[in-house]
């Protein structure tokens, strides 16, 4: 998927996990995304929402924000 269709994800995202997602040095793994999260003093339903994305490295915000569409929305057409 290219990456202008991937920056639609993160603008689909609640604003407090755009903050985080952007404040990352990437390339990250899921315990990177959530100890910063964590720092920022997300709600834990965020925390929950980011302990689903798979144990894996991302690149780039719009990676991690393509994961989470795909865990609550499906599989992108």
């Amino acid at each position: 998927m290219e990456t202008e269709s991937k920056s639609r994800f993160i603008r689909e995202l609640p604003v407090e996990i755009q903050k985080i997602l952007n404040n990352i040095a990437y390339p990250v793994n899921r315990n990177d995304i959530i100890g910063q999260a964590r720092k920022s003093g997300a709600i834990p339903d965020i925390l929950r929402g980011l302990g689903m994305l798979s144990d894996r490295q991302y690149n780039s915000a719009e990676d991690v924000a393509e994961e989470l569409h795909i865990i609550y929305m499906g599989v992108p057409a």
